[in-house]
């Protein structure tokens, strides 16, 4: 784990338990919980394949399916700026900058972003919450 990561006073963080990793998370807001670490383990991502995460948060499926799989590339897209920013120092945190992208973006807007057939594999772990515990899609 490096040293020389920001890591703000409100943040904390987690060991994964895999390959000595750690994600940075803000308690305040969304943190994974075990669907993620599900999810990562359902997942069939094979040697050489690249991964969409689609609304990665802090970046915890791309991380765990680094650490579990032979995938070769993994990106993980994130509307919200500050999730995404935090992801991006936790990919720097676990020295995968190689292998992991974090970026910025709107899951509406992925056929501008990405060429068509870009991924092997493509994730997506929404967040669950309670009835009248969020914003609700009025369609």
């Amino acid at each position: 784990m490096r040293n020389d990561i920001f890591i703000y006073d409100f943040e904390r963080v987690d060991d994964l338990q895999r390959n000595g990793y750690h994600i940075i998370q803000d308690p305040k807001r969304f943190c994974f919980g075990i669907d993620a670490v599900l999810l990562s383990c359902f997942a069939n991502v094979k040697k050489g394949e690249h991964v969409l995460d689609l609304g990665t948060g802090t970046g915890i499926i791309p991380i765990l399916l680094e650490a579990k799989t032979k995938g070769e590339h993994f990106i993980g897209l994130e509307i919200q700026p500050e999730s995404a920013e935090m992801a991006r120092r936790s990919v720097k945190l676990n020295n995968l900058e190689e292998k992991i992208e974090i970026h910025e973006g709107d899951i509406k807007d992925c056929i501008n972003l990405y060429k068509p057939s870009s991924f092997d594999v493509i994730t997506s772990n929404p967040p669950y919450m309670n009835d009248g515990g969020g914003l609700k899609n009025d369609y």
